[in-house]
């Protein structure tokens, strides 16, 4: 049954001319003041595709909140809530505890609150957190922050195998604590993607459109992948009895190089290409794990292991390029 402005479905209108210049579209008043709609209210009206979409401008900037119960988590759900509200786009999240925060509760808390982009602690008791965006979402740049994620994922893949094959533990450290920067930006990247899918003002604000974020989002979400497994590599250096040897190094280092080379050739824009390379690099991977066991020593175990982090860090790449692929064909479509 079709829905009509009565029961909360879409009031039709048509287009009139008034005046000889001006085109006007009337309103429903029920219609309109089940939608907080009165004589005087602005309203913008955004192109979007097919359709024209309307928004009231008072609520342009209107304070979206969240409230979390600290009495009813545990520690690690209580992070999980407080980011969850982040992503989901808070501008205000308020942290409450009837009996107070526990110590380490406290310390959870504020620590996740001091790893997420823009916020802050507006107010403190014992007993409760208030936390405030200072982000202007006229001055974030999407596109931006992926290039960011970008040149923080790369280079700590690198260092990652690079710190395997000099069995550097303290390198290996330092590069696995990178990873907290890139879940940082890609935090930030979710949560301006979310904005823009529940209010089309944020579009405007970011520049954007909700294709665009949302191939930034996906882009995101597979750099943060990537750092995700130079952070399992760079973890493999306290593990290996020794550091490889020569050949096994080499072949190592080759392999991840060509990894990455598929996630930077994705990211240029080249799609085809990528995916060719993506092919090759997971062939050439079968090939060298067969060889591994053979040759791989006592950590042959651990290689292989890596080996598959490198796989996947290729098939980021290949998902990235479908990605790409896809943008393509929407915007070359009819």
């Amino acid at each position: 049954m079709k829905r009509t402005a009565t029961d909360g479905g879409p009031a039709e209108r048509k287009v009139q001319l008034a005046g000889g210049s001006t085109f006007t579209v009337s309103i429903p008043k029920g219609w309109a003041q089940e939608r907080d709609i009165a004589p005087g209210t602005g309203l913008f009206i955004y192109p979007f595709e097919d359709r024209l979409v309307v928004a009231p401008t008072e609520h342009a900037s209107a304070d979206r909140r969240a409230t979390i119960d600290a009495d009813t988590f545990e520690t690690e759900m209580l992070v999980r809530r407080i980011q969850a509200a982040y992503a989901a786009g808070a501008d205000t999240i308020k942290i409450e505890a009837t009996t107070g925060f526990s110590p380490e509760q406290r310390r959870a808390a504020t620590g996740t609150i001091t790893g997420l982009v823009g916020m802050e602690v507006a107010e403190e008791t014992t007993r409760s957190l208030v936390v405030r965006s200072l982000l202007d979402p006229a001055e974030i740049s999407l596109q931006q922050t992926i290039s960011q994620l970008r040149q923080l994922a790369l280079p700590m893949h690198r260092d990652a195998v690079e710190a395997v094959v000099e069995g550097d533990a303290e390198f290996a450290r330092r590069v696995a604590l990178r990873d907290d920067d890139v879940d940082r930006l890609f935090a930030l990247v979710s949560r301006q993607f979310y904005r823009v899918l529940v209010d089309v003002r944020e579009m405007d604000q970011l520049e954007t459109d909700r294709l665009t974020a949302f191939t930034q989002f996906r882009i995101a979400r597979q750099l943060e992948r990537v750092a995700d497994h130079a952070e399992g590599i760079a973890e493999i250096v306290g593990r290996q009895p020794a550091p490889p040897n020569g050949e096994i190094a080499d072949g190592i280092e080759a392999l991840a190089a060509d990894a990455r080379g598929v996630v930077t050739t994705a990211l240029d824009g080249q799609p085809v290409e990528a995916l060719d390379r993506r092919t090759a690099v997971v062939d050439a991977l079968e090939e060298f794990d067969r060889t591994l066991y053979d040759d791989g020593g006592d950590g042959a175990y651990l290689y292989g292991r890596l080996l598959e982090r490198i796989r996947r860090t290729a098939k980021n790449g290949g998902n990235i390029a479908e990605v790409v692929s896809l943008v393509d064909a929407v915007d070359g479509g009819p």
